[in-house]
């Protein structure tokens, strides 16, 4: 096997960690009061490193995989990739609205427990880093990846 792909395994389960602990251990539930900062701001510190790392070894994986294929398969993975990228954008939003109920409003209504404070804080760090935007991130990736094996020949005029 591949170094490559061992290497992009791990990266990959070292990244689905952070954002697991990011979002269920470092998330405060909107049934709590808390107002002791945002301690999910250390785990992101110290896994960004390993996010960055897993999107460049899926980029690198991608475009490995799609080296030798041609361009009409690369725009059909493309087209997949887009499509999915874009279905993903509704289990986000819908996430998004069920936390803003939970939390009684938006930073800007005074009735709520994020009242004052801004939309990145201890309660709302489910938002950024869930499964969700884990996939939509990955995904994101994979599409560089594919753009980057695709050359489109120049017109000689």
């Amino acid at each position: 096997m591949k170094k490559i792909y061992i290497f992009c395994f791990i990266s990959i389960l070292l990244s689905f960690l952070g954002f697991y602990l990011i979002e269920n251990v470092f998330t405060i539930s909107p049934d709590v009061w808390s107002g002791n900062g945002n301690p999910g701001i250390l785990i992101i510190m110290l896994f960004s490193p390993v996010f960055v790392l897993s999107y460049f070894f899926i980029c690198k994986l991608t475009r490995e995989i799609l080296a030798n294929t041609i361009v009409k398969k690369k725009i059909v993975i493309l087209i997949f990739t887009v499509i999915s990228c874009a279905l993903l954008i509704l289990p986000i939003i819908n996430y998004i609205d069920e936390l803003v109920i939970a939390l009684d409003g938006t930073p800007a209504d005074p009735e709520s427990k994020i009242y004052r404070f801004c939309w990145f804080n201890q309660y709302t760090n489910g938002i950024y880093f869930n499964v969700y935007t884990f996939l939509l991130s990955h995904l994101l990736a994979v599409i560089i990846g594919i753009l980057s094996t695709i050359r489109i020949k120049p017109y000689l005029y």
